[in-house]
This record gives C-alpha cells, sequence and structure tokens, in this order.
C-alpha cells in the first residue's frame, strides 16, 4: 500500500501503521513514484481529499479497469478527464452513506482493538472548547478530532 500526503507527520503515520511506501502529493510526478513503488499501476485508488489536484492523481495512478473510490468530500466541484476515465475503463465512486450496519461494524472493530483509536484520534476537546476543536481540525496536522460531551 502506498500513500501519498503533503504532510510530512500524516506520511510518517501511514508508514506507522503499515504503509509500504508513502510520497509527498506535492512531488512531481506523483503516479510515475506511485507505479514504481506498486510495480504498477493502482486497482484500487482512494481519495480522501477530494480536491482538483488529488482527482487528477488518482486517476493517473488508477490502473486499466481500475477504481478512483472518492472518500473525500469535496467543497467544489472538481473535473474529470474523461477521456482518459473512458479510454482506460476507469470506474469513479463515491462514498459518502453511513448505514446501521457500518456504525455496528465500526464500533465492533474499536471494541475488539482491531482498530485502535490512538492510531487516529490525535486531538480531544470538551464541547466548551469546539471552536479550538474545528480550528485544530481544519489545520491540517490532525487525522481526527473529537468533541466530547458531557463527563468522561
Amino acid at each position: 500500500m502506498v500513500s501519498t500526503d503533503p504532510n510530512l507527520a500524516k506520511r510518517e503515520r501511514a508508514e506507522a501503521l503499515g504503509a509500504d511506501s508513502t510520497i509527498d502529493a506535492r512531488t512531481p510526478d506523483v503516479a510515475g513514484q506511485v507505479r514504481t513503488a506498486l510495480g504498477g499501476s493502482a486497482d484500487i485508488v482512494f481519495d480522501c481529499v477530494a480536491i482538483q489536484s488529488s482527482m487528477d492523481q488518482a486517476i493517473a495512478i488508477a490502473d486499466k479497469g481500475g477504481t478512483v473510490m472518492v472518500v473525500g468530500v469535496p467543497a467544489r466541484d472538481v473535473t474529470v478527464p474523461l477521456p482518459i476515465v473512458q479510454d482506460h475503463q476507469i470506474r469513479i465512486q463515491g462514498s459518502a452513506t453511513y448505514l446501521p450496519q457500518d456504525y455496528a461494524e465500526s464500533a465492533d472493530l474499536l471494541r475488539r482493538g482491531a482498530v485502535r483509536t490512538a492510531d487516529f484520534v490525535t486531538a480531544t476537546r470538551p464541547l466548551d472548547q469546539v471552536a479550538e476543536a474545528f480550528e485544530l481540525a481544519s489545520s491540517g496536522n490532525h487525522v481526527k478530532v473529537l468533541v466530547t460531551v458531557g463527563e468522561r
């Protein structure tokens, strides 16, 4: 698995969590570097940012017949190079539906310890510090910022 991110701390976290390779998303020819690290193109690419540059990179990284899974929530429209998508038969799939079974499975993974919150919760603030929590979350320096309600 290869992870790209412009933030060094996030690349280091990805490596610590098992990424085989990480690449600075700002470097030239990210797609070529990812292909080199993978030994070819990717069958599935997760775009967790959903901005123009990340979509461009995701489509460039995807293999013929591959899938680009859009996980990030776009703030504005992005364009896709439709001739490449069509010629390479790339499937673009959105992912934003959270069904009750998704929550149940997530809670079970946390309960069993299969997913450790310490790996991705990087800050916690009480409800009366919600403004600070939002500032932290939008800083680009955190993975997940939680706001707690009531006593713990």
